[in-house]
């Protein structure tokens, strides 16, 4: 192969990955890089039963979405959630509840999944100082900030774990 057919045909292999590309990206692959081949990392400091909630789509991102998890506190009267970013930056952090029974779970026993609505995984209530994430749980209960246990009945009829 003399030097002009190699200069071809590299440059015909550039035309076609640079024309692939955003084919690529239009069919889901970066969303398939995304979470299937680089899949967000837990941080050190959130508990090994922390969960992974993809935020709402953007046209480009890289592991847009938080990481929640929750331990028991030592007292033991309530569980400590935290919502942290993908560099584990601290979003949300608070004193919750399950809806049923109302007493802490123990955090060997703490099964959350990502809420199915992720655009209604926030609970908005002037009792908080802030807007604080729902946790979900695989059987089907809430966990909510302390302060707003009164509307489980409420936030359970929109909020079902499959």
């Amino acid at each position: 192969m003399n030097r002009r057919d190699f200069l071809i045909r590299l440059l015909f292999g550039l035309v076609v990955v640079v024309m692939a590309l955003p084919l690529f990206w239009l069919l889901g692959g970066i969303r398939w890089l995304d979470t299937q081949v680089f899949p967000p990392r837990r941080p050190k400091n959130m508990p090994q039963n922390a969960v992974w909630i993809d935020a709402p789509a953007l046209p480009i991102s890289w592991h847009h979405g938080w990481w929640f998890g929750c331990d028991t506190l030592s007292a033991g009267t309530t569980n400590y959630c935290r919502l942290v970013m993908a560099n584990g930056h601290e979003v949300y952090a608070g004193r919750y509840l399950p809806c049923e029974g109302r007493s802490p779970v123990p955090t060997s026993k703490i099964d959350l999944v990502a809420p199915p609505d992720k655009i209604g995984m926030w609970i908005v209530d002037k009792r908080l100082s802030e807007m604080a994430p729902i946790g979900a749980l695989r059987n089907g209960d809430l966990l909510l900030p302390v302060v707003v246990l009164d509307r489980c009945d409420e936030l359970k009829g929109t909020h079902r774990s499959d």
